[in-house]
């Protein structure tokens, strides 16, 4: 394959968009035309899960193409290794010129991920990992309390429009494309677009926000004997946050503004594909948008991440490019890892040993006989065994393994929302003898046992390098072209460029 014939690669990520708040999904509330068009043009994967529901176990999972426990990858302090091979990292070897313009949450000297450019992004980690602070003077860390959860500053942005990272991602993206095009156009390219809604702290512009609030959302229901009633690891994450402190009022608030944070991400990436449609960029392109995990929004009375459940577990992603066919759907089981080997055999270069996922191509060509994995798992290993779990999801049943508490099974089929734990259910102990169980603990333990991970976890973490930049800097930066890392936003935060 020549250069020139090679495809490029667009990959599209947001952070903590939960797969229900998508138009595409059936979601009436969700303004989302521009994803949803990329749906219609190609294929919709129904069960696509992260390797973790965390930011950074989740991303370098997906770019070593390896399970969480296999590339260390415990919490939001864990770090890309020097010796992991990344996606971006073998395209380039391979002849690709690879980009990362906006957030991928990747502390130390690795903070370019192994793409070859780097011109805008959380690159400079020590406080705010691609989230700027909003409203500013948030900046001393009350946007991001877990005592004071999500809801209190949710709303209208206070930060100019021009300096929202999610417009700068766009114009940045756009840039850089137009300048290779110029430069080097017989080149393929990979470019990563990494977007930081709708994740909190749930600000938007003021258009969104009020369109939102003008037929807002309702709450999920909650289930019966809240919180009272909830599994041992649902109830942490509702304590975590003090969710029962906030009115039902606050809360629909509060889901507006996902709401409209969705709704401002779709404009952003429809900005950046219609102005690449419009100077010929995306012939010969593959386009994949995805999330590297969801949000509660409000589901079974829970918010954030760090939840074994679909709306923090499973991510949407929707592809399409040369070949691909339009508007199908596929249900079967897949996962972000998968993408590394997906794309290795679209630039047509082999894909590294020692990867855990499958290439998605058969699936994309309706050849699921080629596939041999028909399923997926997640899992959360950080050091607090009150969250800990490992899940294992096939065609029809999910399956959770926890630390410290009992396991639970979901008939993902006939109960899609996750409302009936067959594992407690005394009436469910006939279809029980119909389940595989012990090929879903294989899955979801992969032969490890917990004091195994333990151990295995402690022992990195002695030899894990004190990544620490040093100074404060604002939440993103530049690099410029003769490699300075100046900072985007500082300036918006009085008092952060002198407080440590």
């Amino acid at each position: 394959m020549s250069q020139k014939s090679r495809p490029n690669i667009l990959l599209l990520i947001s952070d903590q968009h939960n797969p229900h708040i998508v138009g595409y999904a059936g979601n009436k509330k969700a303004h989302t035309p521009n994803i949803d068009l990329l749906a219609e043009r190609g294929v919709r994967f129904e069960a696509c899960y992260c390797q973790s529901p965390l930011c950074v176990p989740s991303r370098l999972s997906m770019l070593t193409g390896k399970y969480a426990f296999r590339c260390f990858a415990w919490n939001n302090a864990s770090v890309l290794y020097p010796d992991e091979l990344t996606l971006p990292q073998h395209l380039g070897n391979y002849g690709y010129e690879t980009v990362l313009v906006g957030k991928m949450h990747l502390k130390g000297p690795r903070w370019d991920g192994g793409f070859k450019h780097r011109p805008y992004g959380d690159i400079i980690i020590d406080r705010f990992c691609g989230h700027q602070p909003d409203p500013v003077e948030t900046w001393d860390g009350r946007w991001c309390d877990h005592k004071v959860g999500r809801f209190p500053w949710a709303g209208e942005t206070e930060i100019p429009e021009s300096l929202l990272m999610d417009g700068v991602v766009t114009r940045e993206s756009i840039a850089f494309l137009l300048e290779h095009a110029s430069k080097n156009p017989d080149t393929p390219w990979f470019l990563c677009a990494g977007y930081g809604r709708p994740h909190f702290p749930f600000t938007a512009p003021g258009r969104y926000f009020r369109r939102a609030m003008a037929d807002p959302p309702p709450l999920p229901p909650r289930p019966e004997g809240y919180p009272e009633s909830l599994h041992p690891h649902d109830r942490y994450i509702v304590d975590d946050f003090h969710i029962y402190d906030f009115s039902d009022e606050i809360q629909q608030r509060t889901l507006a503004a996902y709401y409209a944070c969705v709704n401002y991400l779709d404009d952003c990436i429809g900005d950046l594909l219609n102005v690449l449609e419009r100077n010929g960029l995306l012939e010969n392109t593959y386009i994949i948008y995805t999330s590297d995990h969801g949000e509660m929004a409000g589901e079974h009375g829970m918010w954030s991440k760090r939840s074994y459940y679909d709306g923090s577990s499973r991510v949407p992603l929707v592809v399409c490019g040369p070949g691909i066919p339009a508007g199908k759907v596929v249900t079967t089981p897949v996962e972000l890892l998968d993408l590394f080997p997906t794309f290795c055999e679209w630039a047509g270069v082999p894909a590294p040993r020692g990867l855990d996922g499958e290439s998605l191509v058969p699936l994309l060509k309706s050849d699921t006989n080629s596939r041999k994995k028909c399923w997926a798992r997640c899992e959360l290993l950080m050091p607090n065994e009150r969250l800990e779990f490992r899940m294992a999801r096939d065609e029809r049943w999910k399956y959770v393994e926890f630390a410290t508490a009992q396991p639970v099974l979901f008939d993902m089929l006939n109960d899609p929302d996750e409302t009936n734990n067959l594992l407690e259910n005394t009436q469910s102990q006939q279809i029980l003898q119909d389940i595989p169980l012990d090929k879903l603990r294989s899955i979801a333990t992969q032969g490890i046992t917990w004091s195994e991970i333990a151990s295995i976890r402690e022992e990195e973490t002695k030899r894990r390098p004190q990544f620490n930049w040093g100074g404060s800097h604002g939440p993103v930066q530049y690099v410029l072209r003769d490699g300075r890392i100046v900072d985007a936003d500082i300036f918006l935060y009085p008092g952060l460029g002198q407080s440590g």
